[in-house]
């Protein structure tokens, strides 16, 4: 139902699944896909945001965007990723 209001709405849409259990590669690149395609502004989301922020933070930093502006835009959208920063900074150094 989602896909088809996007669609009918002339948006693109993927889906891109996040439990839990935590991020694969396979996600992270998913994300950077959407991202990459979109050419402009994204909306990701999940139910408080917050695994939306990390796979988005974690797809950039795999991406080779800089941490510190990822935890600053983070913070500007009202999300900590402190949590994640160690995996932020080890994709970011690839």
């Amino acid at each position: 139902a989602i896909r088809a209001a996007a669609e009918a709405a002339g948006l693109a849409y993927a889906a891109i699944p996040v439990t839990h259990a935590g991020f694969s590669h396979a996600q992270i690149d998913a994300m950077n896909d959407a991202l990459d395609a979109a050419g402009g502004p994204v909306l990701a989301y999940c139910r408080s945001g917050t695994r939306s922020t990390y796979l988005w933070a974690l797809a950039r930093a795999k991406a080779g965007h800089d941490p510190a502006i990822i935890a600053e835009s983070a913070a500007g959208a009202g999300y900590d990723i402190g949590a994640i920063r160690p995996m932020i900074e080890a994709l970011a150094a690839r």
